[in-house]
């Protein structure tokens, strides 16, 4: 066991170096030159210094020793040194002066070179780590079709000699036989314990294999784990089968003619009645019934398969364990996008604006100011008077726009206009704020509005029981326009479900109203009854409320909440997303939020039950997480469970919760990724 000598990062131990007079005396001078009298002196080794490192090691570890050889003047020499382990049951080196730890126990390790020796190391092998790996909530699926991700994760358990969880362990999945993959190849172990994969099998029926094996950092298995590697099976056959509907035709957002149907068998061939199967369309179709068990017959149907809105090839993919089968049909015809120029959101509603500024509005009344009490699932005008818009905002009851010549209209629940001098009720239509003003924003709460006169002055009307109108005195709801105190001038205005925030000409945020949740800002939990500066010192851009948070973006184009933030919990003060791109717009709804970079990409976090981040998931998100799908935005706004976004073609493309046709597609379906909202289609 040579090796040349290397040094150690940190410093040598000095165990075992001889004393000078004896290290001498245990050479001599030899010639090494041929020929002359030339004398040269063999190098002498005066001491051997192994350099500092671990002396517990996990059993199936390695560990490289180095050592450090003087000669009798003290000076580093470059000459190979032997090894030993004086158990070497215990730990072995190889020849590169790699230690590996076998079995539990303890062993003496010595480095020599020129007949010297360093001083003895003790190394102790303790055995803590992995002893056993087992399947865990690991069932092996009836029905299994080529190329199908197995329905379920396979995971591995690993514990100790005494059976205690083993967390950090390596555990590598390895194809075996019928193709296919797993992803990941590599899984370290949780502090369950637990290491898991997903497998996606190979393309041709017939004994799909991989096995799980415990690794060693370099991925060479510990031979002394039991039932390591452990071995999975999944047979894959043609469990499902068209009966009818497949390879069909028709214009795209019509039902198809033919119900389709498949059926269910197992390995042999033989009807499999009662399973439940689930049917999901692609391109944004649908089917009447998303899951139905099979008959005596092993066929089962999800009745009419309505066609989305894509033209071209669409599926519909049934299901069953980790059996899939593709039906498909063709769509014809050229969607017709709607196309708003501004848009804004309710709490289950949508209003656009278009080029004349007139609005269209869908989702539930009154919130959408249709004049009467129908939902809306497609874009309608509202009623009343023909009114231009040049602005729209919404909030969890209403709508407010700011019209031409700087007059505000609003409509929906606590709508609050003074049209009588105490209306405090419901706006079946747009209806004129009565005012002198002159207004250039508006901001919609939920039971509150508040505005800028283009003098940049801030005024507030409607409940003040939390001192969301900011006018410092007593909790008195107002039903006419009131100033804000303090004298602020202000360049926007937001508000949240009963809380307001502005940004100042200096780009400070200032906020009142209710701070249950710190929504407001400024270290504390205590409601502020008028304008309170938000603490933290940062300079904003852009600021915008929900209902227990807020939102910002600083001038550099950095994210910030405080409030109720998802995944933190009750946050006073500004939290920063670091990780998140520079965006240069935002919006916020009552529990997520959403932005834009500066190419038109969409991220959004925060709640999203209702797939309302538009991921593909109904995962919640602490982080800005990328909307799926490839759109580009030109602007985005967001609801109390939906997120609607104008793309760079003009089109409005909306997700999340469709309780009362708030997407715009004719139905209530949920949608979490990007649906266009369509108006028509061309054949």
């Amino acid at each position: 066991m040579l090796q040349s000598k290397t040094l150690g990062v940190g410093p040598l131990s000095r165990i075992g170096r001889l004393p000078r007079r004896v290290a001498v005396s245990l050479f001599a001078l030899s010639c090494l030159s041929c020929g002359g009298d030339g004398i040269i002196p063999q190098q002498q080794a005066g001491s051997v210094l192994i350099g500092n490192g671990p002396t517990t090691l996990e059993r199936g570890t390695r560990q490289k020793f180095t050592a450090q050889v003087e000669d009798i003047h003290g000076k580093d020499i470059d000459v190979p040194v032997v090894w030993q382990s004086s158990d070497p049951g215990v730990a072995s080196f190889d020849a590169n002066g790699v230690l590996t730890a076998l079995n539990a126990g303890q062993t003496i390790v010595t480095a020599t070179s020129l007949g010297v020796s360093s001083g003895q190391v003790q190394i102790t092998v303790v055995w803590t780590g992995p002893a056993k790996i087992a399947t865990f909530a690991w069932t092996q699926p009836n029905a299994a079709t080529p190329n199908a991700v197995v329905s379920d994760s396979v995971r591995v358990l690993i514990t100790n000699p005494v059976n205690a969880l083993v967390s950090g362990a390596r555990v590598l999945f390895t194809v075996t036989g019928g193709g296919g993959s797993v992803s990941p190849a590599v899984a370290t172990t949780s502090a369950n314990g637990l290491a898991a994969t997903h497998w996606t099998l190979g393309p041709q029926s017939g004994l799909n294999s991989i096995t799980a094996t415990v690794v060693d950092t370099t991925n060479q298995p510990l031979g002394f784990v039991d039932q390591s590697p452990l071995k999975f099976t999944v047979t894959a056959y043609a469990a499902l089968s068209a009966v009818a509907g497949d390879k069909q035709s028709a214009q795209i957002l019509t039902d198809l003619p033919v119900a389709p149907s498949v059926k269910l068998v197992d390995s042999l061939g033989h009807p499999r009645p009662g399973v439940p199967i689930t049917f999901s369309a692609t391109s944004g179709g649908r089917v009447a019934i998303p899951t139905v068990s099979t008959g005596a017959d092993g066929v089962a149907s999800p009745g009419t398969w309505t066609l989305g809105d894509v033209p071209g090839v669409q599926n519909l993919v049934a299901r069953v364990e980790s059996g899939t089968f593709n039906l498909q049909a063709t769509g014809t015809g050229t969607p017709i996008h709607y196309l708003p120029k501004k848009v804004a959101l309710g709490g289950f509603s949508t209003c656009g604006l278009d080029a004349a500024g007139l609005a269209t509005c869908m989702g539930q009344e009154p919130q959408i100011g249709g004049g009467d009490t129908v939902s809306k699932s497609v874009p309608t005008a509202v009623g009343g008077t023909a009114v231009s818009l040049q602005t729209i905002v919404g909030s969890s009851s209403h709508f407010c726009g700011v019209a031409s010549g700087g007059v505000i209209y609003c409509w929906g629940l606590n709508a609050l206009v003074d049209t009588t001098g105490h209306n405090a009720g419901l706006a079946s239509v747009p209806t004129q704020l009565q005012s002198t003003l002159t207004w250039s924003q508006v901001a919609t709460g939920a039971s509150h509005t508040c505005a800028l006169t283009t003098d940049q002055d801030a005024y507030c009307w409607g409940s003040n029981q939390l001192g969301q109108l900011g006018t410092r005195g007593d909790t008195t709801s107002m039903f006419a326009p009131t100033l804000v105190y303090g004298g602020f001038k202000f360049s926007s205005i937001a508000s949240g479900v009963n809380h307001v925030c502005a940004l100042t000409l200096s780009h400070d945020a200032l906020c009142w109203g209710s701070n249950q949740f710190g929504q407001l800002g400024d270290g504390t939990g205590s409601n502020r009854v008028a304008p309170t500066l938000v603490t933290g010192g940062l300079a904003f851009q852009a600021i915008a409320g929900g209902d227990p948070w807020t939102c910002a973006l600083s001038t550099a184009g950095k994210a910030y909440c405080w409030g109720a933030v998802q995944g933190i919990g009750t946050v006073v003060t500004p939290h920063g997303y670091d990780s998140a791109p520079v965006f240069v717009s935002l919006a916020v709804g009552s529990f997520h939020a959403c932005a834009l970079t500066g190419d038109g990409s969409a991220y959004c976090w925060g709640n999203n039950q209702f797939g309302q981040l538009g991921d593909s998931t109904t995962v919640s998100r602490t982080d800005p997480t990328p909307v799926i799908g490839g759109m580009k935005f030109k602007s985005i706004a967001a609801g109390v469970a939906h997120t609607c976004g104008i793309t760079t073609d003009g089109s409005l493309a909306c997700w999340g919760l469709n309780l009362a046709g708030e997407l715009g597609d004719k139905t209530t379906a949920t949608r979490n990724v990007p649906r266009f909202v369509v108006l028509g289609v061309t054949p």
